[in-house]
C-alpha cells in the first residue's frame, strides 16, 4: 500500500494569460492529440463567454486531488492537475437560491458548470474528490473560510456550536497509479486472495447510489440503508477478471467481513479528496479530538 500525502489546498493569486487559440487544426492532428483539441475548444468557449459578459471576473486555479490521472486521454481533464475556476458572482447566488434547482437537487452542479472556465468540462464527470475541492475553493473565496456549525461533542455528547477554518483543510492526493494510464481502474487483492478491480466514483454515480438507496427503502419499507453493499456494487468493476454484474453482485453479498473491511479501508486510503477533518476542543467539557466536519446547508448558505 502506498503512502498517502496530504497537501494543503493552495490557489494561485494571479489570473493566467489566455493562450492563443488555434483554429487551423486539421483532422489528422485532432486524431493524434484529441486531448489538446478538447482543451482548445474548452478554452475558446471560455474566451467567448468572457467577451460576451464585458466584465472581468477573478479566476484562480484549483488543485485537483486526482491529478487528472483517471480521466481518459480524450477528456479535457486528462492528466490535468489544476482546473481554472472563476470566483462566485451575484448571478451565481441566483442559482443557489433557485427553488426549482434546489428541489431538483441540481443547484450545485449547475453552479459548478457555470464557474468552471473550460466549458467542455462537466461537473457530473468529475470524481467526487475533485468536485469537493472546487466546492471548497468556491466557499472560501465566496463567503470566507469561517465555517460555523453545530457538532455533537465526542466527549460529553452535547451539541455545541463551533467555528472551523476551511482554509486549513488538507487534501489526500492520488498517489496510487491506476492499472493503465488514463483509466479509472485500480487493483486490490483482498485477504482471501481474490483480485478486485475498482473505480473512483463520480458525483453522478454518487447521486445514483443515493437514489437507489431511497428507492429500495420506499419499496421495502425498511430502515436498512444498505450503504456498504450498494456502494461496493458501483465501485467494484471486476472480481478475478470476471466483469459480469450479476457475478459481482453475488460476490459482494457473500463477501466475508474481513475482505469487505480490508477493501473499504484501502479505498478510503487512496481516494483523492478534501480531508474534512479538524481538531476540536469542547468549551463545555474540555475534550479535544479530531472531528469530521459535516457539510450542512451552512456550507453554501451561511448565516450572516
Amino acid at each position: 500500500m502506498s503512502e498517502n500525502k496530504a497537501t494543503s489546498i493552495e490557489f494561485e493569486d494571479e489570473n493566467p494569460v489566455a493562450e492563443e487559440i488555434r483554429t487551423d487544426i486539421n483532422p489528422q492532428e485532432i486524431a493524434r492529440n484529441p486531448e489538446a483539441h478538447a482543451k482548445q475548444i474548452g478554452a475558446q468557449r471560455a474566451s467567448e463567454f468572457d467577451q460576451m459578459s464585458g466584465f472581468s471576473v477573478p479566476r484562480d486555479f484549483v488543485m485537483l486531488p486526482s491529478k487528472g490521472m483517471i480521466y481518459p486521454p480524450d477528456s479535457p481533464l486528462h492528466n490535468t492537475e489544476e482546473l481554472e475556476v472563476r470566483h462566485l458572482t451575484a448571478a451565481d447566488e441566483d442559482i443557489l437560491t433557485s427553488r426549482a434547482l434546489l428541489r431538483s437537487g441540481k443547484a450545485i452542479d449547475t453552479l459548478l458548470d457555470n464557474v468552471i472556465v473550460n466549458k467542455s468540462v462537466k461537473s457530473e464527470d468529475l470524481v467526487s474528490g475533485d468536485k469537493n475541492a472546487i466546492m471548497t475553493f468556491l466557499r472560501i473565496t465566496g463567503y470566507g473560510p469561517e465555517y460555523n456549525i453545530e457538532i455533537s461533542c465526542p466527549g460529553c455528547s452535547e451539541d455545541v456550536k463551533a467555528e472551523f477554518n476551511l482554509s486549513s483543510l488538507n487534501m489526500n492526493m492520488l498517489d496510487t497509479n491506476p492499472v493503465a494510464v488514463g483509466l479509472n481502474r485500480f487493483e486490490f487483492i483482498v485477504p482471501s486472495g481474490r483480485v478486485i478491480h475498482f473505480k473512483l466514483l463520480t458525483s453522478k454515480e454518487e447521486k445514483t447510489i443515493s437514489d437507489e438507496q431511497e428507492k429500495v427503502k420506499k419499496m421495502t419499507n425498511s430502515p436498512l440503508d444498505r450503504n456498504i453493499t450498494t456502494r461496493m456494487q458501483h465501485q467494484i468493476v471486476s472480481v478475478d477478471d470476471n466483469e459480469d454484474k450479476s457475478y459481482i453482485g453475488q460476490y459482494i453479498n457473500t463477501m466475508n467481513v474481513r475482505d469487505s473491511r480490508a477493501f473499504r479501508k484501502y479505498f478510503d486510503s487512496i481516494e483523492p479528496d478534501v480531508i474534512m477533518k479538524q481538531d476540536y476542543t469542547c468549551p463545555l467539557c474540555g475534550h479535544s479530538e479530531e472531528v469530521d466536519l459535516p457539510v450542512t446547508v451552512d456550507f453554501f448558505w451561511p448565516d450572516d
